[in-house]
Parts: C-alpha cells; structure tokens; sequence
C-alpha cells in the first residue's frame, strides 16, 4: 500500500513539473511589440518568417502596434535559422533568393534595377517580400562591374554643371571622371551618405553649388504650389525612393522614419531644419482642402501628430511607414482615416 502511495506521489510530481515546463514554454511563445518593432525585425529575431508570423497571428496586413501581443511560431512552421546563412548569390543568372535583412530596395539596388521593376518582374502589389523567397532579376550583380557600365565612364554634365547618375556609378567613380573629391562632391549635394540613384541629378562643379539653388524655384510651378517648394520637383524627389527601407530617426536614403523623409525630400529645395513630426505640425499652416504637396498629419501611438506624409492628389499620400519603409498609401484605408488629424502647408 505504502509502495502505491509513493508511486502515485512521484506521478504527480512529475505530472506537475511537466506543467510548469508547458506552460513556461508557452508563455516564452508570445512576444509584446515595443517601439520600433516590425514583423520583418520580429520575424529575423525569432527565426522565422513574416508570413508564418501573420498566419499563427491571423493578421491581414503588415501593421502591429506597440503594446500588441503576438505569438511566435514554433520551429515546426517557420524557417530554421540556418536557412539564412545561404550564399547571397543568385541561384541562376535571373533570380535572387531573399536573404535575412534583404528589401526590395536593397535587391533592386545590388542589381542595378528600380524597386519598381523589381516588383513588376515579379508581380509584387506591395513591397514585403520574405526570407528564401526567389525573386526575379534582370539586372547584373553589383559584386561585379556590369559592362553596360561602360557607357558611364565618359559622362558630360549638362549646361548648369549637374550630371545623371548612370548604372554602375559609385561617387568615387563620378568624382575621378570630374576631377573632384567624393569629399567635395559630397558636400556640394549635402550627401550625408555615399548611397546615388540611377538616374539622381549630382552637381559636379563647385560653381554649380551657388546658381543651381537659383534656378530650382524658377521653373513653373503648378498651381497646387505651396510656397517655395516646386510641387511637382517635390512629388517627384518623393516616389524616387520608394522601397527605401524605414529607420528610426533616418534622414538619409539609407533609412527613413515619416519626418526625415520629409526633411530630405524638402531640403533638395531649399535650406530647411530638420522638424520631428509635432515640429512640422507647430510650423506649417493648417489647409481646409489638402493640394499636392501639402503634409497629412496623423496620430498613431500617442497623443497629437506621430506620423506624417505628403500629400499626392486623389486621397493619396506618400510616406516612410515603419513596416513599409517609404509607400504611397490612401487616406481612405480603414487604418489611416481612422487616425487622420488634418492637412497643413509647409513653406520654410
């Protein structure tokens, strides 16, 4: 009877302490979002994919708040983690498979394409795209000179003293061509970064710095002006970096959050400080109507404007949101209008 007794004790001893590991094992399965979280820097965190973190989470989109609790997947439904130390190259000579902190900017980039013929090749609607994904490419890998490069290596600047960048440019390769420094050639376009853009306008001549200023606002501006900007120079400078990934406090087309793509965006234009969010809010005058050009405010995570964008036209705007980087999103979306604070016209 004794012996029984003992058995049934060490049973339930165990029975429990199986319990206790269950269910510490499940509470170590959920995770609560902090600032500056995303699913793509969750998923890389956890060794798993956005899509498996949306599926187990049952989320429609890729937008998490802070404060959210979110389950992560097991092992069993994600990617193992070391799936990730694949090689970077392509698999073949036309597709790339999706590394751990790729985006589509960076693919487009290392390829010599825009983000927008990356996802046209590849029928993407959005610019979210997943570890070991194989995406299509049909540029050459920046690892190695492309030879249509070639064309490049006897550019001309145009009669303002400004040049276009070309595929397989590097700011080393265009200072050598014009006899300045990348130091100088930094300072003259207020590069803060050695990242340039395919088809980017650089002032090559120190002359350049002083009469291309002059000239910018002199060019027609459109009625839907908004003081001393050029809408359209404005709209256009914006959609040049869409795909370009979000960072908090970015101000570079390294990395972006909502107010230094503004600053950037603004300051190709004219000498402008660098505003948060509540700064560009406290500073810019409140419009009725929003035209093109004008900034949309937003309230996202507190209180008064924490989220901000340029207004297209068409209940569009652009923006640098923190699990898109840089998109044009609508102000009709159930997400947005539902946190909408106004319209306001920035002119400094």
């Amino acid at each position: 009877m004794k012996k029984r007794q003992l058995a049934l004790s060490l049973g339930a001893i165990v029975g429990g302490t199986f319990l206790y590991q269950a269910s510490a094992e499940a509470s170590a399965s959920t995770v609560q979002v902090k600032a500056g979280d995303t699913l793509w820097s969750l998923s890389t965190k956890y060794h798993t994919t956005v899509e498996a973190l949306k599926s187990v989470n049952k989320l429609s989109s890729n937008t998490i708040h802070i404060g959210q609790t979110l389950s992560i997947p097991s092992a069993s439904t994600s990617q193992p983690s070391n799936k990730e130390e694949q090689p970077s190259a392509p698999a073949t000579g036309s597709t790339y498979k999706v590394q751990s902190g790729d985006t589509l900017w960076k693919v487009a980039t290392r390829f010599n394409m825009s983000v927008e013929e990356l996802k046209r090749l590849n029928a993407l609607s959005s610019n979210i795209i997943y570890i070991n994904q194989t995406l299509k490419v049909n540029g050459s890998n920046s690892a190695s000179t492309p030879t249509t490069s070639k064309p490049a290596e006897t550019p001309s600047k145009d009669a303002n003293g400004t040049y276009k960048v070309q595929r397989g440019d590097s700011l080393s390769k265009i200072a050598s061509t014009f006899h300045i420094s990348v130091s100088e050639l930094k300072q003259i376009n207020g590069l803060t970064s050695n990242t340039i853009y395919v088809n980017q306008q650089l002032k090559v001549s120190k002359s350049s710095q002083t009469t291309t200023p002059t000239t910018k606002p002199s060019t027609s501006t459109p009625s839907t002006s908004n003081g001393t900007l050029n809408v359209s120079q404005m709209i256009s400078d914006a959609k040049r970096y869409i795909g370009v990934p979000y960072k908090w406090g970015g101000t570079t087309p390294s990395g972006f959050d909502c107010s230094g793509f503004i600053y950037y965006v603004t300051k190709q234009q004219i000498s402008t400080t660098r505003y948060t969010t509540a700064g560009y809010w406290s500073v810019s005058t409140p419009v009725s109507n929003p035209q093109p050009g004008d900034l949309v405010f937003f309230n996202t995570y507190s209180s008064g404007p924490t989220h901000m964008g340029i207004y297209l036209g068409n209940r569009q705007f652009i923006h640098a949101g923190s699990s898109t980087g840089v998109t044009i999103a609508s102000l009709d979306n159930s997400y947005w209008s539902k946190r909408y604070l106004g319209a306001k016209r920035f002119s400094k």
